[in-house]
């Protein structure tokens, strides 16, 4: 006993030490008498108990709550216990100087399907714990299945998990965290609940062996698996401190933080190495998505600062430092908020990693993003769907992304669009890499983008390009600086580039809106100009692998803290900058760029080069439009304008149009990202049969005259397409994914074939008549999710989507 006492006492010391404890004395509060509560004390060798409610049995130094009732806890016990039995609720537990410690199993439990409100009460100092002998894994504070627990109060509250974990809940158990300081020691996780996990208010501090916070359904337990934990976590509030030798935070299910001040170090922070592979050691992390709307949060890891399936990060003040990526989204990671102007909402600054952002499909709509990283900066790619991928983009349409990459800035495996922001960004300036580089196209629609590398593929907003710059539709991926002695420099656009050549017409600019809303130009900036200065950050992120490649010497002189200046023919400065590294080409676009007129790019005031505006095109490194492999007209795939030559679908499109089982809506436009209609696929299968029927159609809603009717008729009567309803085809409705697959399956003769749809987490979207479809059309390679777990049978085929699973159905 004795030295259990001196244990607790040395935790006790070392918690006061570190401030983590209030040191006012443990006085019973006069808000507690026997009037209003029963008053419970402990001693290392009885319990004595007094007061208005009677719902309690001791048993040596056990007690256990048996009705509803306040009870009010004080005293010291080696070895006792508080218990609430199962089924007991409205039970209120006021701590008020209680230190109980217990030598074989939790120092509190909520059993099945308890409730109970734990109060610390006011200037109170409490602690429960564990010991080390204690003989099964659990918690100082255990709550059992379907149990719900509240802590709250403005006193402190200990728990020392010196087994296994400091607070544990179970399955379907709901924890709340509200008000009180929470101070939390664990040999392995902190504070964990499978079900739900609330953090209202207050100061948690934890320092854990495993994760800090933990919402973990026990799936794998065999016997008895958890199917109905969700596994989720809330954070609204509250002063949050972990310390977590792996996740700072891991929620199974979702993580939502709308927020709190968080201060997370996962595995000691970005400088520890990770010597196990399987290891997760990140900052915040959720199995499904992970949402944050505000919050301020300084997060170092050795692996991700903030992972998930999913990620939204729409407000907050973030500041990361990891040792992998900073914020990483298998699927979709989503940044501020679409519609939105502003530029300093949320604002991320990503001070150290591998790669800054990185999902499937990066979306930035607002916000103030500062990113270093040693490799990529931005990264749309997901080793899982391979190296190439449709579902690969970068999308920015606000906010204000700075980047210093030392490998790609922005790299997306297939498109990039910029529709609106400000995007300033550097990358490595070798033959590898640069600061823009992509597989598909790059199309540029609005926005100010200042950086190098490759140049847009399309789009409405003109851009210019200066020194050694790869042309649009050139490979992307780890290519994009292979441009010629002359790249960009000084290119003409052609005559059919759209738009004829303007001249300035001496207005002074409207400057965009700065980071406070405002458009009052920068202190000592008087024509108006654009300012890319920003606070120094060392560039190279972490030292991890993907560190700079080593620089090329620019053919422009352009080297570290090179002052870059854009400026029209007016010698008016549209943009200035102050480069990282060396840069062998200048791209740079914003509304101040007009098609055909000429611009100057000048480092450290002297020029390097003129630039005549144009638009993204197919192009060659000369400016010149040239006819596609296939023999057609200048400007794309087949003659279509909306076509790119590196498009995922552009071999799709050449084989459909060449078969004549697809025509453009146009001469010059195939328009791939349109919904296919019903009447539209039924045509296709038809021209595919060698149309050998009548316009005849029983369905009212196809007219004999329709240029589908026959169609119509040959599929019906080949039982290959059904009505929507009474006498109803609905022909110009949008075809989905699970019809489409029907159709193809009824025209192959509906083969014996199964698939295991078990990475997809939407299977039960998949409508009865159309199972055995959508399973023959994911075993053949025709159809593939959109995402790893997600097949979205029931969302629209666009006429790209058809287009590619002809070509693959034709192939079999």
């Amino acid at each position: 006993m004795k030295m259990k006492k001196k244990l607790l006492a040395a935790l006790l010391a070392s918690a006061l030490a570190a401030g983590m404890l209030p040191t006012s004395a443990c006085a019973v509060s006069s808000a507690y008498t026997s009037s209003n509560a029963t008053l419970i004390s402990f001693t290392d060798s009885a319990v004595t108990a007094d007061g208005k409610y009677s719902g309690y049995e001791i048993e040596g130094t056990d007690v256990s709550i048996t009705a509803a009732g306040t009870y009010v806890f004080s005293g010291d016990c080696d070895d006792g216990s508080i218990t609430v039995k199962k089924g007991v609720t409205g039970v209120t537990l006021v701590l008020n100087g209680l230190t109980l410690t217990n030598a074989d199993s939790a120092a509190i439990t909520l059993n099945k399907t308890a409730e109970a409100a734990l109060i610390a009460a006011a200037g109170s100092e409490n602690t429960v714990a564990d010991t080390a002998g204690a003989n099964d894994e659990n918690a100082a504070v255990k709550v059992k299945s379907g149990a719900s627990l509240s802590l709250s109060g403005t006193g402190t509250l200990t728990a020392c998990g010196n087994v296994k974990n400091g607070i544990k809940g179970a399955s379907d158990a709901v924890i709340t965290v509200d008000e009180m300081t929470l101070n939390i020691e664990a040999a392995d996780d902190g504070l964990s609940c499978d079900d739900e996990l609330t953090i209202k208010g207050g100061r948690v501090n934890i320092t854990a062996g495993g994760d800090a916070v933990k919402a973990s359904p026990d799936t794998d337990d065999t016997e008895n698996p958890d199917t109905t934990s969700l596994g989720s976590v809330t954070i609204s509030g509250g002063t949050i401190t972990l310390e977590a030798a792996e996740d700072g935070v891991q929620a199974d299910g979702d993580l939502t933080i709308s927020g709190g001040t968080f201060a997370v170090t996962a595995n000691g922070g970005h400088t520890t190495t990770i010597s196990d592979e399987d290891a997760s050691c990140k900052g915040l992390k959720a199995g499904k998505t992970l949402t944050v709307s505000g919050g301020t949060f300084t997060v170092d890891s050795a692996d991700d600062a903030l992972h998930a399936n999913d990620v939204t990060v729409s407000g907050g003040t973030l500041t990361l430092a990891s040792g992998d990526d900073a914020v990483h989204a298998d699927n979709d990671l989503v940044v501020g908020v679409q519609g939105s102007s502003s530029t300093s909402n949320p604002k991320i600054s990503i001070t150290a990693s591998c790669e800054g952002l990185e999902g499937t499909t990066v979306s930035v709509y607002s916000g103030d993003i500062d990113v270093v990283a040693s490799d990529d900066g931005v990264n749309a790619a997901n080793s899982e769907l391979g190296e190439h991928s449709d579902k690969f983009a970068i999308n920015i349409a606000g906010g204000d992304l700075y980047i210093d990459a030392g490998s790609d800035g922005l790299d997306s495996n297939n498109d990039i669009s910029i529709t609106g922001g400000r995007v300033e960004v550097y990358g490595a300036d070798a033959m590898m890499d640069a600061a823009i580089d992509y597989d598909g196209t790059f199309t540029l629609s609005g926005g100010t983008l200042f950086g190098a590398g490759m140049e847009p593929g399309a789009g409405t907003q003109a851009y210019i390009a200066v020194g050694e710059t790869s042309p649009s539709g050139g490979k992307g991926g780890h290519g994009g600086m292979g441009g010629g002695a002359n790249g960009g420099q000084d290119m003409t656009p052609p005559n059919d580039a759209g738009g004829t050549a303007g001249t300035a017409n001496g207005n002074p600019r409207t400057p965009p809106a700065n980071a406070d809303g405002s458009t009052t130009p920068p202190s000592g900036d008087q024509n108006g100009q654009q300012s890319g200065a920003r606070p120094e950050k060392t560039s190279g992120g972490n030292g991890q692998p993907g560190g700079k490649p080593t620089n090329r010497e620019s053919a422009l002189g352009i080297k570290k803290g090179s002052v870059i200046t854009v400026q029209d023919a007016d010698g008016r400065t549209l943009y200035t900058a102050t480069a990282l590294g060396s840069m062998s080409s200048v791209i740079f676009s914003s509304s101040d760029i007009k098609e055909g007129e000429t611009y100057t790019v000048l480092v450290d005031g002297a020029s390097v080069g003129t630039a005549t505006a144009k638009l993204g095109t197919s192009s060659s490194s000369s400016g010149s439009l040239v006819p596609d492999q296939n023999g057609g007209q200048p400007g794309g795939v087949s003659g279509f304008q909306d076509v790119g030559q590196n498009d995922w679908f552009a071999s799709a499109v050449r084989y459909v149009t060449g078969k004549s089982l697809m025509n453009g809506k146009s001469t010059t436009a195939f328009a791939p990202n349109e919904n296919m209609s019903r009447a539209m696929l039924a045509t296709v299968l038809y021209r595919m049969s060698g149309e050998t029927a009548e316009a005849d159609s029983s369905f009212r809603d196809v007219s004999s005259s329709a240029y589908y009717a026959a169609a119509v008729s040959w599929a019906s009567s080949e039982g290959i397409v059904n009505g929507t309803g009474a006498d109803a085809f609905s022909p110009n409705a949008s075809i989905t994914r699970e019809q489409l697959a029907a159709m193809l399956y009824r025209y192959a003769g509906e083969p014996s074939v199964s698939a295991d749809l078990s990475a997809y987490t939407d299977t039960v979207d998949i409508s009865p008549y159309a199972s055995k479809a959508v399973e023959w059309c994911v075993a053949k390679g025709i159809l593939s999710g959109k995402s790893a777990t997600r097949l979205a049978p029931q969302d629209t085929a666009t006429r790209a989507e058809c287009a590619a699973m002809l070509q693959r159905f034709a192939a079999l």
